[in-house]
């Protein structure tokens, strides 16, 4: 029999989660976070037995086989906002593993188009996490997740970084673009202050997501991480992906992969140099 919908923990039409239209079984433990839909396709092209399970507005959601192991893709969409809902909602499915696959733009001359970014931990100036707790509480990734990325990376021989990343519920003003091409317009003062403020403070990058899924993921137990790729150089003002897409999801794949024979085994194997960055 079909249970009454409330207000307070709406369903589905297939009495799955509201958002994602998911049920339990329906998705893995082990999920991968891209925030564009289309990115879906990207993480499980190397998967077998791949296919969609549910794909409503922003949130579409594979699921498929890595090297035997079983994982989701579920796609947030942009801003904390519509990934808070899908944590949660991935959260009551049981999901406990959850890693970010996303792109970010760098402040820093260290890093280049198209290489990776691991973020330790990030600035909260998204919005969303501070509904759910007090502005003092960090945003920090799952370090045994950070581990596994490491580790990841390493295997495939990616060149990567840690990082402090800053995350802002804006693509434009937030992140000191001007409103027109040309820089007319409305402008803050600060916006011109910001890029060299978080460069002193030893921020690395900037983008719209991982601080709310780290603290929203946190809250929930879960274990959380993220693998960016730069598409953009605030410093040097170039722009691209460089093929940083497909390495960050390999790398993201591969993590899980990993992280699965830590859990298994209860042992945690580094097979690590120093960063390459």
């Amino acid at each position: 029999m079909k249970k009454q919908n409330t207000a307070a923990d709406p369903k589905a039409a297939n009495d799955g989660v509201y958002h994602l239209q998911l049920k339990k079984g329906d998705v893995p433990p082990y999920v991968i976070l891209p925030g564009a839909p289309e990115r879906t396709e990207i993480i499980s092209a190397a998967w077998n037995d791949s296919k969609m399970v549910a794909s409503y507005r922003e949130f579409k959601t594979v699921t498929g086989l890595y090297n035997g192991l079983k994982l989701g893709c579920t796609s947030t969409g942009i801003g904390g906002s519509s990934s808070e809902i899908c944590i949660n909602e991935l959260h009551k499915l049981g999901v406990h593993t959850c890693i970010r696959v996303g792109s970010t733009g760098c402040i820093v001359p260290d890093y280049d188009l198209g290489d990776l970014i691991i973020p330790v931990a990030a600035v909260r100036k998204d919005g969303t996490s501070d509904t759910y707790i007090e502005p003092e509480y960090p945003a920090v990734a799952d370090q045994t997740v950070v581990m596994a990325l490491i580790a990841a990376c390493e295997r495939l021989g990616f060149k990567y970084g840690l990082g402090l990343d800053y995350t802002v519920g804006s693509f434009y003003a937030g992140q000191a673009r001007p409103l027109n091409a040309d820089g007319s317009g409305y402008r803050r003062t600060a916006q011109d202050e910001l890029i060299p403020h978080l460069q002193a403070a030893g921020v690395t990058n900037i983008e719209m997501e991982t601080a709310a899924q780290f603290v929203v993921g946190k809250l929930h137990g879960m274990r959380m991480g993220a693998i960016l790729a730069v598409i953009s150089n605030r410093v040097t003002d170039r722009w691209g992906d460089e093929g940083g897409e497909v390495r960050s999801a390999q790398a993201a794949c591969e993590a899980m992969k990993i992280l699965n024979e830590w859990d298994t085994t209860g042992r945690i194997v580094l097979e690590c140099r120093t960063p390459a960055l």
